[in-house]
């Protein structure tokens, strides 16, 4: 009871001076700054809507008032790799869409998800993780060896900003100090991790939360922090030219998402002006390496969880044009919350192109600079970062055919144990359609992941080492008889040549393996295959792979010719058709920028 008391009191006290505030606009509410509307939506959302629910619904657990999902693999922020697991975000979505579809049937049960999901979130004083979730109900913070992911304060938090700010009159009294309350501790968590700016989705979506949860509950300090932060987050983008987690199809389409809940939200003329001018960088840089014959977004990418696009992408473009750019046709209407504009000017990114074009970008001013290149044809796209690492989330070097219905690609990977190692960096020089590359070992640098499982000693276990040319959605079954000679493929009116010029790793001699599956194919250099053993990147005296690269018509003559290579004090420097490149054998300290 007293427990009960203490939650009314609370909200009373949080929303006696914003009411002083608020005023009705059309159908928006203002509070100062921000604006807001309750969400109603179309026949034709409504529809839509009801078919995710009615799909999610099937995983919802009742006792638990959670949704289960299935797990297998790896996950940075998991204990577990398989299973069926309660999972947070998850449920916190589902309780959204329950309430904007309208339906009052599972309004209940929306609030039930919301209070036991809220009941999650540490709320423990002198807590690290205060004001965060863990991912999964059998996963509690307290408890997990996986470390935490503190991005949880801000997904759950815009999450939990849509309800409150959509459904406002729907929500019981007794739970609305609730949902203020685990939006104030969200937000402090925020502002306490105050996160680099060069965290482009996150710093983004962060000041959204702390933004608009000042201003919903008169937060002062919360309200200068998220003032603050927007033009520092601005400052640092305008500075680089573009956001620090380079041409992203992931996390690109996240930075504008949150920005259009900005455009939506805030009405302070100097933040709007920021917010919108960010907004035009995020779509700029979609249109510029958008490939129109093959429907898909050319490289280098800094962040991606696929190599192809996703039909959500299609729809994007569909609705931020208001039916005007069809890229995919015959796409089933999907519903979102998110209300995109397509600046008129990069309309014809989209539609149509001139080619061979190329499209050049500095991603990293500082040096060591981040360049990309992406040279584009009318029958394919082939894209490579000048510097990067190879986590499983960058793509440094990409090529593109096919059509937008059948896209094919080709990736350089470097797996440990069948997964990306993150301590193997890429570097390369491009021009037109030929790359020159090499691969490289580093000290300091991690595992799986680029900073959450650093080699801190330079030891890892392996039973497999090997560098994958990996052909999406193409069976290659073409293998050459040694090490030094050139392999050739022949694809879809297109042909590629790779030469590996330099493989050396310590003692062991690698040799080349071909396969395939129902995803694709690929040519493996193999470096090490057999028992487990521990690696010692300490002790191991060189560790460099090169190769060259180029693709073109079936009918055009390729470059060729093996490359010139000079091998002084520990650095190899290679020569080939014009084009130079210069990296350590030797494994050094994770160098700056990768």
């Amino acid at each position: 009871m007293l427990k009960k008391y203490f939650y009314l009191i609370l909200f009373i006290l949080l929303t006696c001076t914003a009411t002083d505030l608020t005023a009705q606009t059309g159908g928006n509410t203002v509070y100062g700054n921000i604006q807001y509307a309750p969400v109603n939506l179309s026949k034709e959302e409504k529809i839509s809507l009801a078919k995710t629910v009615e799909s999610v619904g099937r995983n919802f657990d009742s006792l638990e008032n959670m949704v289960l999902t299935t797990i297998n693999g790896y996950n940075y922020h998991t204990d577990a790799s398989s299973g069926r697991l309660h999972q947070l975000r998850g449920s916190f979505s589902y309780a959204l869409d329950l309430l904007d579809l309208g339906d009052k049937q599972f309004e209940q049960r929306a609030f039930d998800i919301l209070e036991k999901c809220i009941s999650l979130q540490d709320t423990v004083t002198g807590s690290k993780t205060k004001g965060i979730w863990g991912y999964y109900l059998e996963e509690p913070l307290a408890t997990k060896k996986s470390p935490p992911d503190f991005n949880w304060a801000d997904f759950n938090g815009a999450t939990l900003l849509e309800v409150w700010m959509g459904h406002q009159a729907k929500i019981p009294d007794r739970l609305k100090p609730i949902i203020q309350r685990s939006l104030i501790l969200a937000a402090q968590s925020i502002q306490k991790r105050n996160i680099t700016m060069s965290y482009t989705n996150i710093a983004i979506m962060g000041t959204y939360v702390t933004y608009m949860v000042g201003h919903l509950f008169d937060d002062a300090d919360l309200k200068a922090y998220s003032t603050e932060r927007l033009k520092r987050f601005y400052d640092h983008t305008m500075e680089k030219g573009g956001f620090t987690e380079y041409n992203s199809p992931t996390y690109t389409i996240i930075a504008i998402d949150e920005l259009s809940r900005m455009k939506e939200h805030i009405i302070e003329p100097n933040a709007k002006q920021m917010v919108n001018e960010l907004y035009y960088i995020g779509w700029e840089t979609i249109a510029k390496h958008y490939h129109v014959p093959t429907g898909q977004w050319a490289g280098p990418h800094s962040r991606a969880y696929s190599s192809t696009l996703q039909n959500s992408f299609y729809d994007l473009i569909n609705r931020a044009s208001k039916g005007a750019i069809m890229l995919k046709p015959n796409l089933s209407f999907t519903y979102s919350r998110l209300k995109h504009s397509i600046p008129k000017d990069l309309y014809p990114y989209f539609v149509s192109g001139q080619f061979p074009k190329t499209q050049k970008d500095v991603f990293e001013l500082v040096d060591p600079k981040i360049e990309g290149t992406a040279f584009m044809t009318d029958q394919y796209a082939l894209a490579t970062a000048n510097r990067s690492s190879l986590w499983n989330q960058r793509r440094p070097f990409l090529a593109y055919w096919g059509t937008t219905e059948q896209p094919r690609y080709l990736q350089v990977r470097f797996l440990h144990d069948s997964y990306d190692f993150s301590s193997a960096s890429f570097y390369s020089q491009q021009q037109d359609n030929k790359v020159l590359a090499a691969i490289n070992l580093n000290l300091g640098g991690g595992d799986k992941h680029i900073s959450i499982d650093r080699m801190t000693t330079g030891k890892f276990k392996a039973k497999d080492l090997r560098i994958r040319f990996e052909f999406g959605k193409q069976a290659v079954e073409v293998v050459p008889s040694r090490n030094e000679q050139a392999m050739e493929a022949n694809l879809d009116g297109l042909k590629m040549s790779v030469q590996l010029y330099k493989a050396v790793f310590d003692k062991y001699e690698g040799h080349w393996e071909k396969g395939f599956d129902k995803t694709g194919a690929w040519w493996d250099y193999v470096i090490y295959n057999g028992a487990e053993k521990e690696f010692d990147l300490n002790a191991i005296k060189e560790a460099a792979w090169g190769f060259t690269f180029s693709m073109g018509k079936s009918f055009d003559a390729l470059p060729n010719g093996t490359p010139t290579v000079a091998e002084v004090s520990g650095k190899l420097k290679a020569s080939w058709q014009g084009l130079t490149l210069e990296i350590p054998t030797t494994i050094l300290p994770l160098p700056k920028n990768l």
